[in-house]
């Protein structure tokens, strides 16, 4: 069989896989003729023009990933002469910037990395020697050879592991750099931290290439004397090559937010158009690189990054802070994220809002596990994502900016397989701007409200009395409840902003439910919507706020129910608990084996989904009654004028026994003025000790 035979079988001309890569099977086609039918872009060459490559697996971009050179089985059946085949024309990859090299007599596949002109390894060290079968699994091989492609470079030739990355050590550190090198704030270390860190991000997801890259960059550090730059040059390199291109793929939305907002890192010129450093910016630039560069030696790209990296990312910058409070408004533990989007209903083309989106992870949850694609040019959500936050002050954006960098994050795949730069704008808009929309008048989400809109609200709003908020917000006329606070507002804006048959999940702190002043905001819950759960957790589930807060799922009536007055006829699903899943401190460490609100929203779940509420059969009957932390209350018991604090509807007794509560130790009046005298003996031995140590 010819070697020709031997391609054409596997690839007619051309093969397609997923839209994203074609592959070419050439025959007498060479790589000059290629560039100049613009088959091939961005591709120099000098040496190698005439060359004929058997098959080029190339991008949507035009340039070339797989260089597959073709033998006959009877030169490829010995080492030597697989060793020769390889040789053969591995320049030839290397020079027109193939990623992999691959030689095989379609029977064996060996793949090599041009560069290094090693064999590439899976993540056990083996050598790969997997097929490319592309008219037969399409899908397989294109994540195959994303992830290859993503891994090799000039230093690497082993896959990396596919799991989740959390680079939370890293952000320790260069917290601690900044705040040895630059004095900076909390807030501002993490707009340094973010800007570097996404950089590092696009730069290893192929994003950000050549001399826009980490790679390139961090290179000029390690150039020779003679032609080694100084510290101020590197960084002004970066100023003028990376920012410049991450704002040109990402610019910014109509609220003048992207992932960058280029405050921090500055040197100046001098007469002679050299960069001169005039603080610490240019070392400091080098040691945060010096960082991420020693993190990758030891863990490998930032191509999986762990979900809950960007909670941890918030603590390690919060921890010791003096501006804790500000910063708070980030904070909503992922633990608790999850377990609400859990207790809700996702479905294919919803609208879903966070009137409160701080950092975007009710909405990036939410949309998890929803396909989101690009077909014929166009993005396809899966379902519709709205997110408003308020900028607290001037330029005070880094909520939006980390939203959007956590959208990307979430959406890597997205940008990975469409990173061309019109693409990569595209996707910016579609997916960045259009989702996270910053404020910056006073009353941020609240000046704004239509009604009917939204199928799903997911929101943990921020709590706090101002009185010049409450008047703006009544001299919209938008608000009749004149409920207690900031959180009252929000509630009321989420109550009426909820389509018909709507369902909301938000978190609210214990004065939406215990003050009185609030009876018209629950006159009005109770007109509009039925009361689904209310979970009480614990005090220290939120990292910035000792405020005893509430789950409160709402389901919106139909219009037709709230013209007839129609009331709940269904009890309402209630639950205290005393943990989360993770340790209540500055930790936050996982407790797996420690979690009721698991427990809880499993047994909302249940609940949610049976026929008949009213008449509970086994086996549900007697799981939900073994379970003394669940209640399933009357409409009834919660009035509009009364306190709602589900913890109340718990005996002494009883939170005695589940364990939120001691038993109170009373003394007799003998038992007393025994305690009292020890405690004088104490004290008096302590006084002497005192005095013997002077």
């Amino acid at each position: 069989m010819s070697e020709q035979t031997i391609q054409n079988n596997l690839y007619s001309t051309p093969v397609t896989i997923l839209d994203k890569y074609t592959c070419l099977s050439l025959g007498a086609t060479t790589i000059n003729d290629l560039i100049k039918s613009k088959e091939l872009k961005c591709v120099r060459v000098a040496k190698n023009l005439g060359k004929k490559p058997d098959v080029l697996i190339i991008n949507k971009n035009k340039e070339v990933v797989v260089f597959i050179e073709f033998k006959k089985p009877e030169e490829f059946n010995t080492e030597l002469k697989k060793k020769n085949a390889i040789k053969q024309e591995i320049d030839v990859a290397k020079e027109i910037g193939a990623k992999i090299y691959v030689v095989s007599d379609g029977n064996t596949f060996l793949w090599l990395n041009p560069i290094t002109k090693n064999f590439i390894n899976d993540d056990k060290g083996n050598i790969i020697k997997r097929e490319i079968k592309p008219k037969s699994e399409a899908k397989k091989l294109a994540d195959f050879i994303d992830l290859v492609a993503l891994s090799i470079s000039e230093k690497n030739d082993t896959i990396l592991k596919l799991e989740d990355i959390d680079p939370t050590d890293l952000a320790t550190k260069i917290a601690r750099i900044l705040k040895r090198m630059t004095f900076a704030s909390s807030k501002m270390s993490l707009y340094t931290f973010v800007e570097v860190f996404l950089f590092k991000y696009l730069s290893d997801i192929n994003v950000l290439k050549g001399d826009n890259s980490f790679a390139y960059i961090y290179s000029l550090y390690g150039k020779d004397k003679q032609n080694r730059k100084t510290d101020a040059d590197i960084l002004g390199a970066y100023l003028e090559g990376p920012r410049e291109q991450m704002k040109l793929l990402f610019p910014a939305g109509e609220d003048e937010t992207t992932i960058v907002n280029g405050q921090i890192f500055h040197v100046k010129k001098d007469l002679d158009g050299h960069y001169i450093e005039e603080d610490a910016h240019a070392i400091c630039f080098k040691s945060i690189m010096t960082e991420f560069a020693n993190y990758e030696k030891n863990n490998g790209k930032l191509i999986n990054i762990s979900k809950d990296f960007k909670s941890k990312l918030f603590e390690t910058f919060m921890k010791n802070s003096e501006d804790k409070s500000d910063m708070g408004q980030f904070f909503t533990p992922l633990k608790i994220v999850r377990e609400m989007v859990d207790m809700v209903t996702i479905t294919k083309g919803i609208s879903i809002c966070d009137p409160a989106s701080g950092v975007g992870k009710f909405l990036l949850e939410a949309a998890s596990n929803v396909p989101f694609e690009i077909k014929n040019g166009k993005l396809l959500p899966g379902v519709n994502l709205y997110g408003f936050e308020k900028q607290m002050s001037g330029r005070d954006d880094i909520t939006t900016i980390l939203a959007k960098a956590n959208m990307l994050i979430y959406f890597s795949k997205l940008f990975k397989d469409n990173n061309n730069v019109k693409e990569i704008q595209y996707l910016s808009k579609e997916l960045l701007n259009k989702t996270f929309y910053s404020s910056k008048v006073a009353l941020g989400t609240l000046g704004h409200l239509e009604e009917n809109k939204y199928d799903l609200i997911l929101a943990n709003p921020p709590y706090y009395q101002d009185a010049t908020i409450s008047r703006l917000a009544s001299d919209t006329g938008l608000y009749e409840a004149k409920g207690n606070g900031v959180e009252a507002l929000f509630l009321e804006w989420i109550i009426k902003s909820l389509k018909y048959g709507g369902v909301a999940n938000i978190v609210l702190p214990d004065g939406i439910f215990t003050n009185l002043g609030n009876a018209s905001l629950k006159q009005l819950i109770l007109d509009k919507c039925f009361i689904e759960s209310i979970i009480s957790l614990p005090i220290g589930s939120f990292f910035n706020t000792p405020k005893k807060t509430y789950i409160l799922t709402l389901k919106k009536k139909s219009e037709e129910e709230i013209n007839n007055n129609i009331s709940q006829d269904y009890k309402i699903f209630t639950y205290i608990c005393k943990s989360i899943g993770e340790e209540l401190n500055v930790n936050r460490f996982d407790t797996p084996d420690d979690n009721d609100l698991h427990n809880a929203v499993n047994k909302y779940n249940s609940y949610k989904n049976l026929q008949n509420k009213n008449n509970i059969q086994e086996p549900f009957k007697q799981w939900f009654e073994s379970d003394k932390k669940m209640k399933l209350l009357s409409i009834d018991r919660f009035p509009a004028d009364s306190n709602w604090n589900i913890d109340n509807f718990w005996s002494e007794k009883e939170k005695i026994t589940l364990g939120f509560k001691e038993a109170d130790n009373i003394m007799t009046l003998s038992e007393f003025q025994t305690y009292i005298e020890e405690l004088m003996r104490d004290i008096n031995d302590y006084k002497e000790a005192i005095e013997c140590l002077r």
